[in-house]
């Protein structure tokens, strides 16, 4: 049991605490399992103090929903930017995920389980994030193909959905080092798009 809160915090700073611990008992309870009180509890609060800062459950996981998505579209967005070459920003993306679901779990399962078919608003926040992303992986392989956008998506959504269910099963089995899976599907999306024709200089 997490020891009750003894020195008082600013607003912000109680607010990111309640996002942590709602996080693990979300992850580890599902939406549906998980109780307002419990989390108050876990946190060392009372339920009039959580309720300062989250109106209900739903505003509670909307707001893990919404920072855990920001943290790893982040992520996404400085690997791409850091690398020199379109092979390299492939690389250093899929990286960025794995790395990310690996230190985060929990996030990971709230983000792409616990979500699918939920309430409407977990859906279209979860969407927002899709078409973020899709966005920078459209710009890569536009870059690299010359194809038009609609099609460049297409292609980023396709890619998308092989590193999630990639993701959902290797955070079940583990029997491929993170370092291998991140060097297999690279390859994999690398040696689709050299198939594809390249952009005219």
């Amino acid at each position: 049991m997490r020891a009750l809160a003894t020195r008082r915090l600013t607003a912000e700073a109680r607010r990111a605490q309640l996002l942590v611990v709602a996080r693990e008992v979300f992850a580890e309870d599902g939406y549906h399992g998980a109780a307002m009180e419990q989390i108050a509890v876990r946190a060392g609060v009372t339920k009039p103090v959580l309720y300062q800062h989250f109106e209900g459950k739903k505003e509670l996981y909307l707001g893990l929903l919404e920072e855990d998505m920001a943290r790893l579209l982040a992520d996404i967005r400085r690997a791409i930017e850091g690398a020199r070459s379109n092979r390299e920003r492939i690389e250093r993306s899929t990286g960025a995920y794995f790395g990310f679901i690996d230190a985060n779990e929990g996030s990971f399962r709230l983000l792409f389980r616990e979500t699918m078919g939920a309430d409407p608003d977990f859906r279209q926040s979860i969407e927002r994030f899709r078409d973020a992303l899709a966005s920078s992986i459209a710009a890569v392989i536009a870059s690299e193909t010359g194809l038009p956008t609609s099609e460049s998506e297409l292609l980023a959504r396709a890619v998308m959905g092989i590193a999630e269910s990639a993701a959902q099963w290797w955070l079940e089995a583990r029997s491929v080092p993170r370092e291998r899976v991140v060097r297999d599907l690279s390859e994999l999306v690398w040696r689709g798009l050299a198939g594809l024709p390249r952009r005219s200089e």
